[in-house]
């Protein structure tokens, strides 16, 4: 016999009443996929910066700014809409 053996630290488990935002705002790193009671999500590894988008503002302008790359920034993002006032994560070079 084997034993699975993860980092804990690497993982949540979401709370009853929690949602994607919740958890990303507590843990203050993003989530991919859907958050719901008692999922068990992996926390995305690095060093973030939370960002507001502003008026104008696409992925592809965000990576400019921050020096970053647009494809792993919309795969970290989930690839939502970008739109004034939305909260974007930028990975920290």
């Amino acid at each position: 016999m084997f034993t699975l053996v993860t980092d804990r630290s690497r993982y949540f488990r979401v709370k009853r009443g929690q949602c994607a935002a919740d958890v990303e705002r507590q843990l203050k790193t993003p989530v991919s996929g859907a958050a719901f009671a008692g999922r068990i999500i992996k926390v995305a590894d690095g060093n973030f910066r939370q960002y507001t988008a502003q008026v104008g503002d696409s992925y592809r302008t965000v990576a400019l700014k921050f020096n970053a790359d647009e494809a792993k920034l919309k795969a970290l993002n989930g690839n939502k809409p970008v739109y004034p006032t939305c909260k974007l994560f930028v990975p920290l070079n």
